[in-house]
C-alpha cells in the first residue's frame, strides 16, 4: 500500500507494508525463485528507483532482512551509489495470530531484527519464520 504524506516541506511516498525473500511467499508466480535471489542492496535500489522514500519492512513472522537492509543502505551511502538518496526503513513484522487474523507491528527506525525476534517470543510464536500459516499462541 503506498501512500503519500506530508512530512516538514516535501511530500513522502511511504509503502506501510512490504516483504523480503524473508517471507514465503515473496515474489510469486513463476519468476518466484528469481526473484527471491534478490540482494538486499538490490531490494533497496528497486524501491528508490521506484520513487518510494520508505518502507515498513513487515515480512511473514520474521524480521530476518531488517539488519542487511539497514547495512546495505549504509553502504550505498558510504560508497555514493548514483542512484542511492535519502530513504528511511522501519523495521517491523506481519504477524499471524489465531482465526487468520494478521497484525502489523511497525517499529520506531532504530529497531533491529532482535527488536523482531523480541516480539515475536512475546506474542509466542513458535512456527517457522517467513511463513503465513502458522499462527503465534496469542490471539490479537
Amino acid at each position: 500500500m503506498d501512500l503519500m504524506g506530508w512530512v516538514g516541506a516535501r511530500w513522502w511516498k511511504f509503502d506501510f507494508h512490504c516483504h523480503t525473500p524473508a517471507s514465503e511467499d515473496y515474489g510469486k508466480g513463476p519468476e518466484q525463485e528469481v526473484l527471491r535471489s534478490i540482494s538486499p542492496r538490490e531490494w533497496l535500489l528497486n524501491y528508490m528507483r521506484a520513487g518510494i522514500d520508505c518502507v515498513a519492512v513487515t515480512d511473514h513472522n520474521s524480521g530476518g532482512w531488517i539488519d542487511p537492509l539497514k547495512e546495505a543502505l549504509a553502504e550505498l551511502s558510504t560508497e555514493g551509489h548514483p542512484e542511492c538518496r535519502e530513504f528511511y526503513i522501519f523495521p517491523g513484522v506481519e504477524i499471524s495470530a489465531s482465526s487468520g487474523i494478521h497484525i502489523l507491528a511497525i517499529l520506531p527506525m532504530h529497531k533491529t531484527t532482535a527488536d523482531i525476534d523480541m516480539l515475536l517470543g512475546a506474542v509466542d510464536f513458535k512456527g517457522k519464520k517467513g511463513s503465513c500459516d502458522e499462527p503465534a499462541e496469542m490471539t490479537a
